[in-house]
């Protein structure tokens, strides 16, 4: 089996107590990075982190991912310099743009220049760290005497862009220093990620041995392989139809899945019916990893063949913390690192 750098884990639906508890199983069976998501409407990143840092010592904690509309890039600045403070300087900042039909149509934000909103706040958050006082005058954002009023434990920080398209992609390559690729990246699109952030990193002169490739990877698993598969694919339906106004976006056009399969499953959607009938065996294999042990291990090791060094399994498919947790120790984690 090809080899990964790190095993990671992430959850969105779970009570911050229960975040907290699965971040301690996480440190003890060896995952090396607990993420966590935020998206608007859920449970705040920083407040879970923080609770998950101050009870781990050695694992490392990412917020994954925040985007610089609903928090500025000095809040951004303030909230992770105290996480790294809680967690002795083991935290990773996850920046993405957002969606904007939740920041912009629900929140009333404006959202504009997604790719130089982040460049940006990559930028500011940067030399606030180092310990500058910033006038920052952008496309975007325009700050004077921005200054972290602390001196947090490191005064350069890791920073991974969960972005998706060409441009951002390269942008992740020059600025940032990993990828935390989408749910439902195919080995296809993983390396259409990695071809556009290398010509990122060519451009601006570094070196791709420290650029981590990380990404979500939704994963049902059991002894059943039929009934673990069945068990992903409403979640499969879902996010295939809300791509519906986007149906040739790279994600799936890297892939091969038909622009109007991916139209129909929408238009199914929008009449009020999640098209689970419409998830082939096919789509499964390529965007997940589920089923019996040996298959996820087959279909994790093409993610890990096309250049996914660090696998995030994220649980939305029903398995249960302590029972992801385990299981993937169990059958994957022994034969990928």
């Amino acid at each position: 089996m090809p080899k990964v750098r790190e095993f990671g884990i992430g959850f969105e639906n779970l009570a911050a107590r229960d975040q907290v508890k699965s971040a301690r199983l996480a440190e003890e069976l060896g995952y090396g990075t607990f993420w966590v998501p935020e998206d608007p409407f859920w449970r705040g990143a920083f407040t879970i982190a923080s609770a998950a840092a101050a009870a781990t010592s050695t694992i490392r904690v990412g917020i994954g991912v925040i985007n610089p509309y609903t928090r500025s890039p000095s809040t951004i600045a303030m909230e992770f310099g105290a996480l790294e403070e809680i967690s002795g300087g083991r935290s990773i900042l996850g920046i993405g743009a957002g969606i904007k039909e939740w920041i912009e149509d629900r929140l009333g934000i404006t959202y504009v220049r997604p790719t130089a909103a982040m460049r940006e706040t990559i930028e500011v958050v940067r030399r606030m760290f180092r310990g500058e006082q910033v006038n920052f005058d952008g496309r975007v954002f325009r700050n004077h005497k921005l200054a972290l009023s602390f001196k947090p434990p490191r005064t350069e920080i890791p920073i991974h862009l969960g972005v998706m398209g060409p441009k951002n992609l390269e942008m992740a390559g020059e600025s940032a220093d990993g990828l935390l690729l989408s749910i439902m990246s195919s080995p296809a699109y993983i390396r259409f990620a990695i071809e556009h952030a290398r010509k990122g990193l060519q451009k601006a002169g570094r070196d791709a041995a420290g650029f981590e490739i990380g990404g979500y990877v939704l994963c049902s698993m059991g002894d059943d392989d039929r009934a673990a598969r069945e068990a992903i694919k409403p979640l499969i339906a879902m996010m295939t139809a809300l791509m519906a106004p986007q149906p040739e976006h790279a994600l799936f056009a890297t892939a091969g899945l038909d622009p109007d399969v991916i139209r129909a499953m929408g238009a199914s959607l929008a009449r009020g019916e999640v098209p689970v009938s419409m998830v082939t065996d096919w789509m499964i294999d390529t965007f997940t990893i589920a089923g019996s042990p040996e298959r996820c291990r087959e279909n994790l090791a093409k993610m890990v063949d096309a250049g996914l060094t660090s696998p995030t399994l994220f649980d939305l498919a029903g398995m249960g913390p302590d029972r992801l947790l385990r299981e993937v120790h169990k059958h994957l984690m022994p034969h990928f690192l």
